[in-house]
C-alpha cells in the first residue's frame, strides 16, 4: 500500500491546531484518526477552558470560591493537570502558580463569568496555590481560590489526541506553537522571535513549546506570581521535553526564574530550553 499523508487545521484552544499524519494507509483512514485527534482536543477545550461558564473548571473555581473547605471531585483531565501544577508550584517555589487567575480578570485578561452574582471584591484577598490540598482525586482549600489552565492545557490536551493515533502514523500536533512530533529525531522547527521573523531549530525532543512577548498588546502580559506584577519579555523561549504539557508549563516558568534554577527544573524533566532574543541571538539552557 502507498504511503499517505493529510494536513488539516480547525480553530480550538484559542488558536489554530494543526494535525499533520502519514502513514501506509488510505487517506481517508488518516482523515479519521485526525478526526479522532481533533475531537479529543475539543473534549479537553471544554473541560479545562476558563472561558466557558459550563467547563469542568468553571465548575471547580465556583466550588473553591463558594465553598473552598468542602472536597471537590476532580475529573480525570482536572486531576492530572491539577496534580503537575501542583509539583511545578513546588518546584518553582511559587514561580509557577496557576492561581494567578485572579489578578488576570482584574485586568481584563480573562472574563469575570465567575462574578456575575456577587462582586470580584467581595471575595479578596483570595487564596493561592499554597492554600490547596489535593488528596485521592479530591481538592480543598483553606481559603477561596480560582484557577487558570492557560498555561498547560493546550500542551495537555496535544499529549492526549496524540496517545490515541495507533502505530504506524507518523507526524505532529502543532496547537499554536505547543506541540508533539512523532518522528521527531533530526526534524527542523521555526522558532519566531518577533511578527514577522523565525529562526529553524533542530527538534531535541518529542515536545516543543514555545512562549514570546511579540503576540502581546503594551509588552508582555506574563504575570509574575511572585512580585504580583506583568513582566515585559523580549523574544521566545522554546522548551523542549518528551511531553507537550511539560513543556508548555515549563515555558512560562522559565521565563521568571533565574538562570541557575530554571537550568535545574529543566534537568528535573529531562527538558532543554532556548531562548531568542528580539535580534536573532540564542542561548541554551539545559
Amino acid at each position: 500500500m502507498t504511503e499517505h499523508n493529510i494536513k488539516r487545521c480547525q480553530p480550538l484552544l484559542g488558536t489554530f491546531v494543526e494535525i499533520n499524519l502519514r502513514g501506509i494507509m488510505s487517506e481517508l483512514e488518516l482523515i479519521h484518526w485526525s478526526t479522532i485527534a481533533f475531537d479529543e482536543i475539543a473534549r479537553i477545550h471544554q473541560a479545562l477552558s476558563f472561558h466557558q461558564a459550563d467547563s469542568d473548571l468553571s465548575a471547580l473555581n465556583r466550588a473553591l470560591l463558594t465553598a473552598p473547605s468542602t472536597a471537590f471531585l476532580l475529573s480525570t483531565d482536572l486531576a492530572k493537570v491539577m496534580l503537575f501544577a501542583e509539583t511545578l508550584f513546588k518546584k518553582t517555589q511559587g514561580y509557577y502558580d496557576i492561581s494567578i487567575a485572579l489578578a488576570l480578570v482584574a485586568s481584563k485578561h480573562l472574563p469575570d463569568h465567575l462574578f456575575a452574582e456577587t462582586p470580584l471584591e467581595n471575595y479578596q484577598p483570595l487564596g493561592s496555590f499554597a492554600d490547596i490540598t489535593i488528596f485521592d482525586n479530591y481538592i480543598c482549600s483553606r481559603r477561596p481560590v480560582i484557577f487558570d489552565l492557560g498555561g498547560i492545557a493546550k500542551g495537555y490536551a496535544v499529549d492526549q489526541a496524540i496517545s490515541l493515533l495507533p502505530e504506524g502514523i507518523r507526524g505532529s500536533i502543532n496547537a499554536g506553537g505547543d506541540m508533539r512530533v512523532i518522528d521527531w529525531q533530526k526534524q527542523k522547527v521555526e522558532v519566531k522571535y518577533s511578527t514577522n521573523t523565525g529562526k529553524k531549530i533542530t527538534m531535541s525532543n518529542r515536545a516543543l513549546a514555545t512562549s514570546a512577548s511579540y503576540y502581546k498588546q503594551q509588552g508582555s502580559q506574563y504575570f509574575n506570581p511572585k512580585t504580583n506584577r506583568y513582566m515585559k519579555i523580549n523574544g521566545s523561549i522554546s522548551v523542549f521535553a518528551t511531553e507537550a504539557m511539560h513543556a508548555d508549563a515549563l515555558t512560562k516558568a522559565t521565563l521568571m526564574m533565574t538562570r541557575k534554577d530554571a537550568k535545574q527544573l529543566l534537568k528535573a524533566y529531562n527538558a532543554i530550553a532556548i531562548s531568542i532574543n528580539r535580534f536573532g541571538f540564542s542561548r541554551q539552557l539545559s
